[in-house]
């Protein structure tokens, strides 16, 4: 038996990962080697283009698991608020702390129940990827009010 939900889905995903492919290749996908603006979202659209494929052709065979509620909206919408919130004080607070205080509550509403854990975890998080991107990479992310003592 076919499956609707599957095929409606898989075939939204394929309409948006082809609508992806287009603009990458509007802005010029440029090679492995040598990519051009485009290139991510080209190979990203091919990406999911598969996925909503295979979801699209069993749905269509009706090879689907069996079909589940809609499930839980308290979590994802609290991650949800948790980045809206990030993105909202980034500026002002600054990418260390901010990721820190996001992660944390990030892993804490995904079940991490030791503090130790949460807050090792959160500032290895916060500290190696600002690292990574700010001092490796050139990246300029927002220092906040750590940049009155010079850091």
């Amino acid at each position: 038996m076919k499956n609707m939900s599957d095929i409606i889905g898989g075939l939204f995903l394929f309409l948006v990962s082809l609508g992806a492919m287009i603009g990458g290749v509007q802005l010029h996908v440029g090679t492995p080697t040598d990519p051009q603006p485009g290139f991510f979202p080209f190979v990203g659209g091919l990406v999911v283009m598969i996925f909503s494929t295979i979801i699209l052709v069993q749905g269509w065979l009706g090879r689907t698991k069996r079909k589940t509620a809609f499930g839980e909206l308290g979590r994802p919408a609290l991650l949800l608020g948790v980045l809206v919130l990030l993105v909202a004080i980034l500026d002002r607070v600054g990418y260390v702390i901010g990721t820190f205080v996001a992660s944390g509550l990030i892993l804490r509403v995904l079940g991490v129940k030791s503090w130790r854990v949460l807050v090792l975890t959160s500032l290895c998080l916060s500290i190696g990827t600002y690292i990574l991107f700010d001092k490796l990479l050139g990246v300029e992310l927002p220092v906040g009010f750590l940049a009155r003592f010079g850091l």
